[in-house]
């Protein structure tokens, strides 16, 4: 077994933590549904289990030391999972910052802009954060995603999305649904 270093320990306890609380919270809204045998809480719930399952998983990968074989990257010695995980540099640190933080701005502002309007930029945003800088795949791939989503939601489901209350933002999702039904 592998001696981990303290930030190893703490991630893995952020995200049992984080997984605790959102079930202890999943009760708030559990209401039974009449044609969903397991309510409202129900989907949510199995994120949830998996957030458990993924943080196990890292805990015990971590602890058995098991390493990544550097022959992959062109070199003839071996990495573990210890030294990859605890050479993070001041880019990566704040690109992890903002993995978190979009998702929050983003759902804050949905209730304002709508959906129709802040999906493309959000996704657009995701992508480039996660290292997609051609600017072909940061206007395709969202378009394409939000695209779908939205006729498969607005036409076939007829799932109210979030139209905004902000002036102008809630006309045009109005216009929207209504070109797309």
């Amino acid at each position: 077994m592998k001696k981990l270093t303290p930030s190893q320990w703490l991630e893995v306890a952020f995200w049992l933590t984080f997984a605790g609380l959102a079930y202890v919270f999943s009760f708030n809204f559990s209401r039974d549904i009449e044609m969903y045998k397991f309510g409202a809480a129900g989907w949510p719930r199995v994120i949830i289990f998996l957030i458990i399952a993924a943080a196990l998983g890292q805990l015990i990968q971590l602890l058995l030391g098991r390493g990544v074989d550097a022959r992959a990257v062109g070199t003839d010695t071996k990495i573990s999972t210890v030294d990859v995980a605890g050479q993070h540099d001041t880019a990566s640190m704040i690109r992890m910052g903002l993995t978190f933080v979009l998702p929050v701005v983003y759902a804050s502002l949905l209730n304002y802009t709508g959906y129709y309007f802040t999906t493309p930029f959000f996704l657009a945003g995701y992508l480039y954060l996660i290292g997609e800088r051609r600017a072909k795949w940061l206007v395709v791939v969202p378009c394409v995603i939000w695209v779908v989503l939205t006729i498969l939601f607005t036409r076939f489901l007829y799932v109210g999305l979030p139209v905004g209350y902000w002036p102008g933002f809630y006309d045009f999702s109005n216009w929207l649904i209504v070109l797309i039904r």
